[in-house]
């Protein structure tokens, strides 16, 4: 369904429906389904390989001396 690039925030979060493959520059491969949970870091290059529509629930965890900062 589609290909994406993102910089990731601390996000831990479980897949509701849906299968991704996430692809860590300097870490493991996620081959992500229903009921996986998934841990990202903070400054984590990923490669987001979508193979159905996705639905997920997460949280994002922010450093507190960054809180009120942009960018």
């Amino acid at each position: 369904m589609g290909v994406s690039r993102d910089t990731e925030s601390d996000e831990l979060f479980v897949v509701l429906r849906g299968r991704a493959t996430i692809e860590v520059e300097v870490g493991p491969t996620l081959e992500l389904g229903p009921g996986d949970v998934g841990l990202l870091h903070a400054g984590d290059h990923t490669t987001w390989r979508v193979h159905e529509d996705l639905r997920k629930i997460y949280q994002v965890t922010q450093d507190p001396s960054r809180r009120g900062t942009t960018g």
